[in-house]
This record gives C-alpha cells, sequence and structure tokens, in this order.
C-alpha cells in the first residue's frame, strides 16, 4: 500500500519555503530545490530509495542519505513510506549560490566573476592549460585529440574537439612503447566541478615538477599519463553557467520536455558503456530519457527486449576508442591503451553469466573516473554484490588510496547499483584495475575554500600514490610503501648516503579492515628500477637496529665508484615479511667533482 503524504509535513515544507524565498530572494523557478535527508532502515531500503534519484551521500553510521532534490523527490520517498527531513541550513545556501549565479549570468559574465568560484577553469581555460603545458614542455608532454562531442559531430558544430593531456618522456618512449599506462577521466558529469580541476592540477604537478621533484621525475620517465580532463564539455559549458547539467547534450536520443529540476535532456555517460549496459533493465540506469541515468542507446547485439539499442554517445565512443579500441561482443578489445588481460563477454543475459576470469596479478596500468561529492573510492562491479575476480586486489589499492582521502573505501555496488559504467567497462573487458573516486564536498559546486585546502591536494597525493603502483597495481599496493627517500650528494669517489621511510600501514580501513604486514628488508638501487631486467639490490639498515615493524626509517650508503659526473637515480624500495615488494621512490644524487663542493671560496 503506498502510504498517504503527511500533511503535517507539507505545512513545515511550505512555511520552510516562504522563509527561504525571503532569505535569498530566490527566483520562483528554484523554489522547488531541497536539501534534504531521508532516513533508511537496512540496505534493501536504502538500494530502493536511492534508485529515485542520480547521486546519493551516504552516512552509515546514522543510517541516512543526503541529496538536493524536488518537491517530486520528496514524495518519493514519502511514498517510498520513509522518512525525510529538510536541512534548511543547506537549502538556504544552495538556493542563495543559485540566485548569485544567475545574477552573474544575466550580466554575462562567467564562472571567474562568481566570488570564490575562480579556483575551477572552464573548459577554454583548461584547454589553454593543456597547450602551455606542451608549449613550455614539449619533450614531456602532449594533447590527443580523440573525437568532436556530439554538438561538434555534424551537422552540428558548435561543440568541443575533446582531448586527452598526455605525459610521459616523449624522447625515451620509442624505446619503451609498453611502459605502464594511467589514464584519468575527471567530469564525465558536466556539473561536477571539482574532478576536473583536480585532474588539470595532477597534470600540472606532473610537467611542471618534472627534473626538480625525484617522485615526478621517475613517474614521468617510466609511465605514460592520459588524463582525459573534461570528459564531457559541451554540458559542461551549460554547468559552468550553473546549470544542474550532469548528461550530454544530446536532444536527440536524450530528448526531455519537463520542467521538474531534476529532470534533464541528454544521456548519462556514465550510463552508455558497452560492458553490461543497461544490463540490469532499469535497475542501474534508467529507460526514461529525462532521467538523470538514462543510459542511452547502445549497439552491442544483444536482446534487452523493447530497450533502446542504436548508436552509442560519440564521446562514450570517443572514450572507449581511446582507451580500449575496437571490442567484440565477446569482450574482444584491440588497439587501445590497454592490452586486453581479462576474457568474458560484454554483455551476457545476467551479471552472473560473465564467466570471466582473473587479470593475472601482474598487469599493468590504471583506470581511473573522478566524479563528486560523495567522498568515496569504488572499484567493480556496479551491477552486482558479487565479487570481481580480482576483488581483494582491488580492494587494497583502493585503501591505500583512500588513506589520503580520508573517502570511504568500497564496492561501487554498495552505492546503489549501476550498470554501462567506465569503471566496470575497462576492468570487465581489460582486466586493468578500474577505480571510481567521488571527491567530498557538499555541492557539486564546491566552494574554493575547502577546495584548495582538502579536496586537491589529498587527491592529487592519492594519484600520487596510485601512480607509484603503476608497474603491478594488484601487487604493490599489499607491500609496504617507500614514502620518502634522501640521498646525501657528495664527490666523486666518496659515498653517497642514503636514508629512506617505509611504511605499510597506511589503509582506510572504515569499511572492514587491510593485513598490515612488517617490512622484512628494504634495498636501494642505482640508476635501475627494481623490477628491471639485472638491477642490483643494495641492503639498507634499520635505523633501530631491525626490521620488524610496519613503519620504518632506513639507511645506508652506496659506493659512487665508478659512477660518472652527474645526476644518478637512487630507488628504494621495501618488502614485507610476507614477501611482498611494495610501491619504490627515488632521490637524486648529484656526484660532483672534487673541487665543485667548495663555492664560497673557502678551502680547508
Amino acid at each position: 500500500m503506498i502510504p498517504k503524504i503527511d500533511r503535517g509535513f507539507e505545512v513545515m515544507r511550505k512555511t520552510l519555503l516562504g522563509l527561504l524565498i525571503g532569505c535569498t530572494t530566490m527566483h520562483a523557478a528554484a523554489a522547488d530545490e531541497w536539501v534534504i535527508e531521508v532516513h533508511y532502515a537496512d540496505r534493501a531500503e536504502l538500494q530502493r530509495a536511492a534508485t529515485h534519484f542520480q547521486h546519493v551521500i551516504v552516512d552509515r553510521q546514522r543510517k541516512v542519505f543526503r541529496v538536493d532534490t524536488s518537491d517530486s523527490g520528496i514524495a518519493a520517498m514519502q511514498r517510498e513510506g520513509l522518512t525525510v527531513t529538510i536541512d534548511t541550513a543547506a537549502t538556504a545556501k544552495l538556493r542563495a549560490f543559485h540566485q548569485q549565479a544567475k545574477a552573474a549570468a544575466l550580466l554575462g559574465n562567467g564562472i571567474d566573476s562568481i566570488p570564490g568560484f575562480e579556483c575551477f577553469r572552464t573548459v577554454e581555460e583548461t584547454y589553454q592549460t593543456m597547450d602551455q603545458l606542451v608549449a613550455d614542455h614539449p619533450g614531456i608532454a602532449a594533447v590527443d585529440e580523440i573525437g568532436p562531442s556530439w554538438l561538434n559531430t555534424p551537422p552540428n558544430d558548435t561543440g568541443y574537439e575533446m582531448r586527452a593531456m598526455r605525459i610521459t618522456n616523449l624522447d625515451t618512449v620509442e624505446a619503451d612503447p609498453d611502459r605502464p599506462r594511467m589514464v584519468v577521466f575527471s567530469s564525465i558529469h558536466a556539473r561536477e566541478y571539482a574532478p576536473a580541476e583536480v585532474d588539470t592540477r595532477f597534470a600540472e604537478w606532473l610537467v611542471n615538477h618534472y627534473g626538480s621533484d625525484p617522485e615526478a621525475t621517475w613517474l614521468v620517465d617510466h609511465n605514460d599519463f592520459r588524463l582525459v580532463l573534461m570528459g564531457n564539455p559541451d554540458a559542461r559549458k551549460d554547468a559552468e553557467q550553473q546549470i544542474y547539467q550532469r548528461k550530454n547534450l544530446d536532444r536527440v536520443n536524450g530528448p526531455c520536455e519537463d520542467q521538474d529540476i531534476s529532470s534533464q535532456p541528454g544521456v548519462d555517460l556514465n550510463r552508455n558503456f558497452p560492458f553490461h549496459w543497461n544490463i540490469l533493465l532499469g535497475g542501474g540506469s534508467d529507460d526514461y530519457t529525462c532521467s538523470q541515468t538514462f543510459h542511452g542507446p547502445y549497439a552491442d547485439g544483444s536482446d534487452h527486449g523493447d530497450h533502446i539499442q542504436g548508436t552509442p554517445e560519440p564521446e562514450t565512443l570517443n572514450l572507449l576508442q581511446y582507451v580500449a579500441g575496437t571490442c567484440n561482443a565477446q569482450g574482444e578489445c584491440n588497439g587501445g591503451l590497454f592490452a586486453d588481460h581479462r576474457e568474458g563477454p560484454t554483455n551476457p543475459p545476467t551479471t552472473g553469466d560473465d564467466s570471466g576470469a582473473a587479470s593475472p596479478s601482474d598487469t599493468p596500468g590504471l583506470f581511473i573516473d573522478i566524479h563528486s561529492n560523495a567522498a568515496l573510492v569504488l572499484w567493480p562491479w556496479g551491477d552486482t554484490s558479487d565479487d570481481s575476480p580480482n576483488s581483494v586486489a582491488l580492494r587494497t589499492l583502493g585503501r591505500r588510496m583512500a588513506y589520503f582521502t580520508n573517502y570511504r573505501p568500497q564496492q561501487s555496488n554498495e552505492l546503489y547499483l549501476t550498470d554501462g559504467t567506465t569503471v566496470d567497462t575497462m576492468y570487465g573487458l581489460l582486466g586493468v584495475a578500474a577505480y571510481t573516486v567521488e571527491t567530498d564536498g557538499i555541492d557539486f559546486f564546491q566552494d574554493c575554500a575547502s577546495f584548495e585546502s582538502d579536496t586537491a591536494p589529498t587527491n592529487i597525493e592519492g594519484l600520487r600514490y596510485a601512480a607509484r603502483s603503476l608497474h603491478a597495481p594488484y601487487l604493490l599496493p599489499s607491500g609496504p610503501d617507500t614514502v620518502s627517500v634522501v640521498a646525501t650528494p657528495d664527490s666523486a669517489g666518496n659515498p653517497i648516503a642514503i636514508s629512506a621511510h617505509l611504511d605499510s600501514s597506511r589503509f582506510n580501513d572504515s569499511n572492514g579492515t587491510e593485513p598490515v604486514h612488517a617490512i622484512a628488508s628494504v634495498n636501494a638501487y642505482v640508476d635501475q628500477l627494481p623490477w628491471d631486467a639485472g638491477a642490483t639490490p643494495i641492503a639498507l639498515q634499520a635505523v633501530d637496529g631491525a626490521f620488524d615493524s610496519a613503519s620504518e626509517d632506513a639507511e645506508g650508503s652506496i659506493s659512487s665508484t665508478g659512477l660518472s659526473i652527474g645526476r644518478h637515480y637512487i630507488y628504494v624500495q621495501g618488502t614485507s615479511d610476507a614477501g611482498q615488494a611494495g610501491t619504490p621512490n627515488m632521490a637524486f644524487a648529484d656526484i660532483v667533482e672534487n673541487d665543485a663542493i667548495f663555492t664560497d671560496g673557502f678551502d680547508p
């Protein structure tokens, strides 16, 4: 039985509406928008309620979820028999912001004119940043054009060319074409401001610190980064005018005439990817074109009855072909950035028919799709509660990345069921380790103060750790992380003093507990990564006399005899008492002539 709507709640809502409109002088068109908390009893009730929204923030301790929605969203929760509470302060803040945004838009001003939001770059500014990085650092930075957006696809011609920032040592890549790759998508949901800026700043950190920061230098020299900073540029342009546009702007496949703020035209690109596309038949995406999780069409050859088939979105095709290449119905892919390391059909009748084996444990590379704002690190699967074949290793790396941001690490389905997503597609088709990172923040249009002080720096730290694991992301996170390395430069013939700090315990255990092993040994390597053929380990010693804990300081010396004058790379890697090597890090060692160390005119 559908419960009656609480009339007392309706009276309270109308009273609050009047107060809020009076406080914010809000335009009538936005008077239907609320920030609410919905109380749920168990996981089944959460899943059932969450399907009404495109995005929720879950507080599991209090058993509530938060969402901004309209009157119809509140009514839907009441029909589910759930208790709804309006967050009046958050609602007032949200409406005041939109009023400010509308005023700026009427003056023809862009986002930079809105006080407090200058920290987020527009599409044009982001593309300008990419071009400037290439102009300033042509040896390590390039731009890949990956295809036109929907508004730039004939007969349209008003959209954007989609682009990826490539960062690697271009002078050595021909001799090392198989170096591990890290692909990061951001702001595929257009209104999510923070992801694109985090991704852009990560690109800037890699490029601008190359040659001066040892970590950035070795990561760029030995890995290949492909960062799609604007995954949905057409709609992002709308979102820059403070329009809550999530989907792309395809009004042909995704028409919508509804005026409800929860409805919008377009296709949800993160439900439009081929692996298990619409496999839950409305349970992980929506057939209704106005829905914010409308999956759009996909020509995958599967039989889903009356559900939409056809041509996928151009943004989806661009991103898929760039990363995975061409894939058939059997899930065999070739021609993309990642080799295909996993078997299994693209779209079986049910999630239980996947039949795909685990990806080999030494599979290199990593895929990350950054979203906002649920403060989570998610890994496959999103369309079933079953563990993926590589679930143990995926969980370990997920808990490592979540350590830096303090986001909750969990399998994707724990939030709510999703199908046709980027992360399930990249892992399911290719076997590459794949994650969704949901940044924090109360609103999709996050305030700059919290973004600058917390969101940006902590997420870049998480991306840096992920990059250190690229050689073997299913293995290295189980071992100790080399947090820092210092090499004391000296003159030719004298030993190089090495010190390093390593830690095995840096996991986020807010959702389960990750095994922590003591560090058993630490080795240094000169001008060779630990896994290079013929790499020679040089044992370091524990500063406290024994390697027997999860956090250790190590020290030692390396003979410089035979080393050429100039800069050398000193890599340090630890191994746990379980025999698992961890993520390395590096320091510069600058060998100088004996008389070069006296630079102040004083010679003792």
